[in-house]
């Protein structure tokens, strides 16, 4: 488990203290969803796997030339006076190579990138992954907040039918503003049912990220309409250097530039040497062997390999500087649409949500007293609701984008949402 895992877990430990499961009287809270996305979200899997994968290939890379014995038996079953053994010559001996241009350093210097490269690639899958996790949650709590807020309204449809049908009964409505309201209460009807329906299935999602298709939470704690404030964007753009993309392709630039040091490294010729002991039949002596074998050309053979790797340096650095442009401008687009989501949220909660409440009531208290029709409260209930509706919509696209920014800057560690539950649209 690399540092900055072991990081994420200790900093969920400190946000929540829960026992392994979600128990299904509590609602979910995100801390403790995260904390078992983390334990057991199957794609963390094949992570230690991986990294001990590159711990073996450095292990292979650290090794020194093996030592070679050898043995040779020359000069024997010939003709003449070399038939049978007793001219041979038996020579024992030993041999390595000697690396130069420092390649085994290279070569650890490569695998040492690689494991680099792959702690930068597991926090890009961690982020990205509780990203799409927090979107998720936010996603489950925008169907939560519908379902409860078409409740409400099928609650009103269904009071307004039993109002009509009172007046209906005393000659003070005509029976076909009766069937109106009865038609409403089942579009009413139908509407729970199918938001009702998507939040299951939001559930199912969102279990999903730690491996469990039958969800034992039953609703989320959370208030989708209190907004996290965001640092002005000049602060935000300075922390594009804290981006775990750009990390990521600052590991395989260094990766590469190991990969050209390896390559120049192999430019220089290896040495192999022998040297041992030679015994001579014939005349019952001994002699030392000393041999050193040079390999030529070997500049020239390494030049393919030194240009490929150039290359590829090049590439990595012009493409982490063509996203850290693209990321500027990402960061620049989605801080104007979360200000512009949030400036949504305020100007209907704050100027037309309480006009149209005064509205509804006013409405409410004159269709009582027979001075409006039910199309004049349907008309004001409807305003309502769409309104209602709409703040849902831009408070959960607000949350989004700012999970998105955090994503970008690499704040993502800390809590996305700040939730509690609250409501309360409905007048």
């Amino acid at each position: 488990m690399n540092t900055f895992y072991k990081a994420l877990t200790l900093v969920v430990f400190a946000l929540c203290s829960l026992a392994s499961q979600v128990r299904a009287e509590n609602p979910l809270r995100l801390e403790d969803a995260v904390q078992l996305t983390l334990q057991h979200n199957p794609q963390f899997a094949g992570y230690e796997f991986r990294v001990k994968a590159l711990q073996g290939e450095r292990q292979t890379a650290a090794l020194k030339p093996q030592m070679r014995v050898t043995t040779h038996l020359e000069n024997i079953v010939g003709s003449g006076d070399y038939k049978g053994v007793d001219a041979g010559e038996l020579t024992l001996s030993l041999s390595s190579i000697i690396e130069l241009g420092e390649q085994r350093e290279a070569r650890i210097g490569v695998v040492t990138a690689r494991q680099q490269q792959l702690e930068s690639t597991q926090r890009v899958l961690t982020l990205d992954l509780l990203t799409q996790f927090t979107q998720q949650f936010i996603a489950l709590a925008t169907a939560q907040e519908q379902v409860k807020l078409l409740k409400q309204a099928r609650q009103l449809a269904q009071e307004n039918f039993n109002s009509l049908n009172k007046h209906v009964q005393t000659g003070l409505t005509p029976e076909a503003e009766l069937l109106r309201a009865k038609a409403a209460l089942v579009r009413a009807n139908l509407a729970v049912e199918k938001t009702q329906q998507e939040f299951n299935g939001e559930r199912i999602k969102l279990s999903a990220y730690w491996a469990e298709t039958a969800p034992t939470f039953t609703q989320v704690e959370a208030n989708l309409f209190q907004l996290p404030d965001t640092a002005p964007l000049p602060d935000l753009l300075k922390k594009l250097n804290e981006n775990s993309d750009l990390a990521a392709l600052g590991d395989e630039v260094n990766l590469r530039a190991a990969e050209l040091r390896q390559a120049q490294s192999e430019r220089k010729t290896n040495l192999e040497w022998s040297a041992g002991v030679r015994r001579l039949e014939l005349s019952d002596d001994s002699a030392l062997v000393v041999g050193i074998t040079m390999p030529l050309g070997s500049a020239s053979r390494a030049s393919g390999a030194i240009t490929t790797a150039t290359a590829n340096q090049n590439d990595a650095e012009i493409t982490r500087n063509a996203t850290r442009i693209k990321l500027n401008a990402q960061l620049t687009s989605l801080y104007g649409a979360y200000q512009s989501a949030v400036s949504e949220v305020n100007s209907l909660r704050n100027d037309v949500l309480p006009v149209l409440q005064q509205a509804m009531r006013a409405t409410s208290n004159a269709f009582n007293q027979g001075r409006y029709s039910y199309l004049e409260l349907n008309l004001a209930q409807r305003e309502l609701l769409e309104t209602q509706v709409a703040i849902i919509s831009a408070a959960s696209r607000a949350h989004i984008l700012n999970t998105e920014i955090e994503r970008l800057t690499g704040s993502a560690l800390k809590p996305l949402l700040t939730f509690n539950s609250e409501t309360g649209l409905m007048p």
